[in-house]
């Protein structure tokens, strides 16, 4: 409703607009306990508990490092011509399973934790994954920041701040 609202206003009050659809984004100052896995799983992980994996873990997931998200707002902020007024997907483009993300906090962290598999919920999607090529296109957006790399950056900041 937001995004077709705001396209509304655009083309009847010619206001200039973005529209920016966020997949899965994570970094450093992130609350533990606002229900997001990246921050569940390495706060379990360097707790050395249990890291919660619905149904199988065999879903999919991209994840987003902060800096590669500011980059995209940024370039689609800044971005000219009429194409820039219709939603464009900023994320990651580096699909994993829920299970390979937890095993490799788990070896990041430097962990002994386990995996503990719990019920899906219904509405969890099986796959989760953004099509960045608008993006791509469009702003000359891609991720730089590698799923590790952001893991560590993440992690490094909760162990200081903890």
């Amino acid at each position: 409703f937001a995004e077709a609202l705001t396209l509304a206003y655009h083309r009847t009050h010619g206001v200039d607009t973005r529209i920016a659809r966020i997949f899965n984004t994570y970094g450093p100052r992130m609350r533990v306990d606002d229900g997001r896995v990246v921050p569940a799983f390495l706060a379990a992980a360097d707790a050395g508990e249990p890291l919660t994996v619905h149904g199988d873990g065999e879903q999919t997931r991209t994840l987003c490092y902060v800096d590669d998200l500011v980059a995209g707002l940024l370039a689609l902020l800044l971005a000219d011509g009429d194409d820039v007024h219709d939603p464009v997907n900023l994320g990651g483009d580096h699909e994993q399973t829920m299970n390979e993300l937890a095993a490799s906090i788990v070896t990041l962290a430097g962990s002994a934790s386990q995996v503990l598999h719990v019920e899906r919920p219904t509405d969890d999607p099986q796959r989760r994954c953004p099509d960045l090529s608008r993006a791509g296109q469009l702003l000359g957006y891609a991720p730089q920041v590698s799923t590790t790399d952001g893991l560590t950056r993440t992690l490094d900041w909760y162990r200081v701040r903890g």
